[in-house]
Parts: C-alpha cells; structure tokens; sequence
C-alpha cells in the first residue's frame, strides 16, 4: 500500500525536501474589498461573513467586491422572499370569469419562483468565489499583501512557506 503524501511542514519538521514542483502562485494580490454603502442589514451582514472566511483562506482580492455584493444581495432577498412564504407554499385566491361566476383556486405561492431564482443564483455565485466543495481547491491563494510589512528575522521573513495554507500534499 502507498504512502500518503506528506506536507510541506512534513519535509520542514523531517529535514526532506518535497519531489513535487510548487504551484505557482496566484499574480493577484490580495487584499479586502470594500463594502457597498447600498448593502441591506442583512446583505452587508451576509458580506462580511463571507469576506472573513475568504480572508482566512486567502483567496480574496479587492477586485471581488462586486461579485460579493451582488451575492450578499441575492441572498437578502432568498432570506426575504423565505420569511413572506413562511410556511404557505400554496395560495388560495377568488377568480371570476368573463360571465361573472367566482371559484377559488389554490395555486403555489408566486415568491417561490423568485425563491428559486434566487438559489440558483446564489449557487453560481458562490461557485465562482470557490465556497463550494467542488470549486474550493481550484482557487489560488492570493500573492502576499505589500501593505502588510514583514519583520526581517521573524518567521515570516525566515520561512515564508509556513505562512502557506497546509492543503497541498507531493
């Protein structure tokens, strides 16, 4: 049976050096975006979730701001369009035809196809910021932030590859 792989801090600890060839690294720097003045509550709220996740892989840059806005609002108005259905997925409703004869007729409620657009938009949305399973290992980490100084003979400045996420195996 094969060995499993082992980590870049694997090799750091035991003294080996990985056979693998490193990725290259994303040419983006990385970097927080700023946050929309026209965001709802929960939008703005739903934004900075997702940014502080983003941030703690590394993988956001300051040009995702528009595709983090319009996800936070989409799922604003999921989130709206969920609390106004509530717990009536049909609706009852009076008609009354051309000869003036009234019948009521059930009929699924009309937010659930502004519900189900919005899912589906949603789940575009975070595919392309790489939170699902699926997209999560394709995205790049981002370059490492000038703004933020690196101390000489810190350990930061020694071994900068520490300070990589620990996915990648040889």
């Amino acid at each position: 049976m094969p060995r499993p792989a082992k980590t870049i801090r694997q090799h750091l600890m035991q003294g080996t050096v990985p056979q693998c060839k490193p990725e290259k690294p994303s040419p983006y720097q990385g970097g927080r975006p700023k946050f929309p003045a026209h965001l709802s509550k929960v939008a703005r709220t739903e934004m900075k979730r997702v940014v502080r996740m983003l941030e703690a892989r590394g993988t956001v840059t300051e040009g995702d701001f528009a595709t983090l806005a319009v996800y936070a609002e989409v799922y604003a108005r999921w989130i709206q369009c969920k609390r106004e259905i509530g717990n009536s997925l049909q609706v009852t409703t009076t008609i009354t035809d051309n000869h003036g004869i009234a019948r009521t007729v059930t009929r699924l409620h009309p937010l659930l196809k502004v519900a189900q657009a919005c899912e589906a938009r949603m789940l575009s949305l975070v595919k392309e910021l790489g939170l699902t399973p699926g997209s999560r290992e394709k995205v790049k980490q981002t370059a490492v932030n000038q703004k933020d100084e690196i101390v000489p003979g810190s350990i930061a400045d020694l071994m900068p590859e520490l300070l990589v996420m620990e996915k990648r195996k040889c």
